[in-house]
């Protein structure tokens, strides 16, 4: 069948009996199409259109030929066929149409990459600026969402916001420290000053900036990139001390000084040091009691919004919440406004435990080798480490000695 036939509709019909022949050329004679002609049995099988139906019937009866419709096919006759479905397919079409308008809100705001900060602290600021679940795509600028979360929040370094489906995905970066030039501006900085004072400014550059020991130990290595060398491989220095001075000599052949400058100092510096671990806590801690006793408080979320179901509200004096939370999606990131989600409460009473000498003892190596992992995030790395743990009465006394390699050149600004 054709995409003609397809939407005008079409028959499938069975000719017997009479002069077959003669009424397959009265019916190409009036201009009917007859299509698919074979033979079966005593008769024949053809296709025509169910627009030329009515008229192949009349030529019928000239040729006393009986004509048995065996299938209706096209749109026409499924329409008829689908009348008293006319509830469902109205709903196929509102379903669709709902969907499409879905597509153009954001219904789920997603956090990612965020430590410090909640997923809730975050939703609730981007509340504050206009930014909710159920808000139209259209009207979400990600560059603006970007802008408001770096100035809001100082130790949140990096922010990239996206749209993807209905969903508004936030990827965030904490606690990195960005290194900013602080020499930018300056020659402007020095000129209005000398404007407004009608003196002139010294040139601080001109003196010379250092690289100095943050911490005390004995150099293994040594790289000068600028400045002139302070110490040596070898040496053992001071925190505060000069490894490399920001003042340069320049001489002539003979090694005569002709003057000095000032530069900034730069370089690399490697050090042996040592850190003495000391730490002292209480064998008496707080811990919570839980009593078993919980309350469940079901909820059914709508666009945005939350209903509760009437029952298992909060009512302990001390507890906890576990909100734990579904929402429907069709596929990928085409998300719904429909979830639901349970919150539980579970009551709890404060105590007071008591560390055993055992607990103790482990409470004080988990301490120790945490201290040694912030050194080793910071860049230091642990050579040898040793600490010995004293339990007394009420409490553990922890002392050690860890000794380690890291960079100590820190250039003055």
């Amino acid at each position: 069948m054709n995409r003609r036939g397809q939407w005008n509709g079409s028959l499938t019909v069975r000719a017997e009996g009479g002069s077959p022949e003669r009424f397959f050329n009265l019916c190409g004679f009036h201009g009917i199409s007859l299509t698919r002609i074979e033979r079966d049995g005593n008769g024949y099988r053809f296709c025509i259109a169910a627009g030329d139906f009515y008229e192949a019937r009349k030529l019928s009866r000239k040729a006393q030929v009986k004509l048995l419709i065996k299938e209706k096919r096209g749109l026409p006759f499924f329409l008829r066929r689908s009348r008293k479905r006319l509830a469902f397919y109205v709903g196929i079409l509102v379903c669709t149409g709902l969907l499409y308008a879905s597509s153009l809100f954001i219904w789920d705001i997603r956090m990612e990459g965020n430590t410090k900060y909640t997923d809730i602290t975050l939703l609730h600021f981007l509340e504050s600026k206009g930014y909710v679940h159920g808000m139209k795509k259209a009207g979400i600028v990600c560059e603006d969402i970007e802008k408001d979360i770096r100035n809001h929040y100082n130790d949140i370094t990096w922010v990239s916001a996206e749209i993807s489906g209905n969903r508004l995905i936030i990827r965030i970066k904490e606690n990195q420290v960005l290194e900013a030039a602080a020499d930018t501006g300056q020659e402007e900085e020095k000129e209005e000053a000398e404007s407004l004072t009608g003196q002139e400014v010294p040139d601080t550059s001109a003196l010379g900036r250092d690289v100095t020991a943050s911490r005390g130990g004995i150099i293994l290595s040594m790289i000068t990139r600028t400045g002139t060398p302070a110490v040596h491989v070898g040496d053992t220095v001071e925190p505060g001390q000069i490894l490399i001075s920001g003042i340069v000599e320049i001489k002539d052949e003979g090694g005569n000084l002709l003057k000095t400058g000032g530069v900034k100092a730069d370089g690399d510096v490697i050090a042996s040091t040592t850190y003495l671990y000391k730490d002292s806590f209480s064998l008496t801690y707080p811990k919570q009691y839980y009593t078993g006793q919980k309350k469940v408080r079901r909820y059914l979320w709508l666009f945005g919004s939350r209903h509760y179901v009437p029952g298992g509200k909060n009512t302990y004096e001390k507890s906890d919440e576990v909100d734990t939370y579904s929402q429907v999606h069709l596929w990928g990131n085409f998300y719904l406004p429909v979830g639901w989600g349970t919150v539980t409460a579970r009551e709890y009473r404060d105590a007071e435990g008591v560390y055993s000498e055992t607990a103790a003892k482990e409470q004080a190596e988990k301490r120790f080798r945490a201290y040694c992992e912030n050194l080793e995030a910071a860049d230091v790395k642990v050579e040898e480490a040793s600490y010995q743990v004293s339990v007394g009465t009420d409490t553990c006394d922890v002392t050690g000695t860890i000794h380690a390699t890291e960079a100590i050149a820190l250039t003055e600004e």
